[in-house]
């Protein structure tokens, strides 16, 4: 029962660190392509998106890092979506895409939000959310953001590869 009690405590504290780090990384590698579904059942895919920065975010409904950033998020779309910037939300939420479509509605979420799967969750190596990758025109990872990054720091980063 002990074990049982302490590997639920050190899962759980790992998945509560996870959600608040704020280490970021540079990466210079392709972005794993994917093809998934949106809200409304039309598939996206990033190699559709070449020729636009692209900003690709691990997300859940349930963690509060995730919720915090939605307002940065949502300005940075709609300065920039019609400057060639793409925000594509992934949620990685589990046991319900209808929970999904009500959070954003009630978020006012205006940018895509698509459905994730492990696979495409296990090729970006997510092991925490948010997770967030600035794309390149060309399709190289510019930089990764784990836990999330600052507002100000995405856009400044945004502005560069535009």
């Amino acid at each position: 029962m002990f074990k049982n009690l302490l590997t639920a405590a050190i899962v759980l504290l790992a998945l509560l660190t996870g959600c608040t780090s704020r280490e970021k990384a540079g990466v210079s590698a392709a972005a794993p392509d994917f093809t998934l579904q949106d809200l409304s059942g039309k598939k996206v895919s990033l190699s559709g998106l070449k020729g636009s920065v692209v900003l690709v975010e691990f997300w859940a409904t349930w963690c509060p890092p995730c919720r915090t950033s939605i307002p940065g998020l949502e300005r940075l779309h709609r300065e920039y979506g019609g400057k060639g910037l793409t925000i594509l939300a992934i949620s990685v939420d589990e046991g319900g895409w209808d929970k999904v479509r009500e959070f954003v509605a009630e978020h006012k979420i205006t940018y895509t939000v698509l459905q994730g799967t492990e696979d495409i969750s296990s090729q970006y190596q997510v092991r925490m959310i948010p997770a967030m990758y600035l794309v390149d025109k060309q399709g190289i990872v510019r930089k990764q953001y784990l836990g999330g990054g600052s507002e100000e720091e995405l856009e400044k980063e945004i502005k560069a590869l535009l």
